[in-house]
């Protein structure tokens, strides 16, 4: 019982990051969904870890949801903008699953731990301010676009965090603008790479298990993430974002620690 209250309360986390930041909030949910699997589960380490990003796409297509529709709606994205953006993404969805369904569990684990080690260290250095390189949107976007959703199917984040830092750092895009399309984004690649996940023939480890995606504990902890979401739109102006931020950093730097060394 404590064991899905906690996917639960993982699912509260990770909604709130995703209205918080933009992100999917997979960042959290694959440790601990790869915890549940191989601890609680006793599934083997080859599997527990691609089960727990495909499982963590699922999730981020509903944490995302909401986000995107208030920005759809509030006309920080618009749907003419889709065909344009859709044969990047596509390609880089594609792409990641593909190679991750042959790349071991453990080696997809340590890449995981690295990219987080990255994130941690942009969260706790970054300074804001103007970007001290400006590439063009019209080149820029594509390269964005597909390295996000290629990262999105190979580590099962929604990659709006990856949206997020080349943007900032290569661009001169309005700060509400990047967020809304890193929130699109994040939930387009989820949205694809759950498809694809699903469709991907993988060996069966667990009841309710359909291709790398267990089920109840995908639609488990989005029941949690559907509240966490709206909580962190609510509060994305009322806090003090930057001692979060670095919070936020160091919680990471400790996650992505701790996969590299185990």
């Amino acid at each position: 019982m404590e064991v899905y209250l906690l996917l639960l309360l993982s699912g509260l986390v990770a909604g709130f990051l995703a209205g918080l930041f933009g992100i999917g909030g997979g960042v959290v949910l694959v440790p601990i969904f790869n915890f549940f699997f191989s601890s609680c589960m006793g599934i083997p380490e080859e599997m527990a870890f691609k089960v727990s990003i495909a499982t963590s796409l699922a999730v981020i297509t509903v944490s995302t949801l909401f986000t995107t529709g208030v920005h759809f709606f509030s006309g920080k994205f618009e749907l003419r903008e889709l065909p344009y953006f859709l044969p990047f993404i596509v390609t880089g969805i594609a792409a990641g699953v593909s190679i991750s369904h042959f790349l071991s569990g453990h080696f997809l684990k340590k890449l995981f731990g690295f990219f987080l080690l990255l994130l941690s260290v942009k969260q706790l250095t970054g300074k804001g301010g103007a970007p001290s390189i400006s590439v063009k949107e019209k080149i820029l976007l594509p390269a964005v676009l597909f390295s996000s959703a290629l990262s999105s199917a190979l580590l099962g984040i929604g990659g709006g965090v990856v949206v997020n830092t080349l943007l900032f750092s290569l661009s001169e895009i309005e700060t509400k603008r990047v967020v809304a399309l890193a929130s699109v984004v994040s939930f387009i690649n989820a949205l694809l790479g759950t498809f694809f996940y699903m469709l991907f023939p993988a060996e069966k480890v667990l009841n309710w298990q359909v291709g790398y995606i267990y089920l109840p504990a995908a639609l488990l902890v989005s029941a949690g993430g559907i509240a966490g979401s709206r909580l962190g739109i609510k509060l994305l102006h009322r806090i003090n974002q930057y001692a979060l931020k670095k919070l936020f950093g160091l919680l990471l730097l400790v996650i992505g620690f701790r996969m590299l060394i185990k």
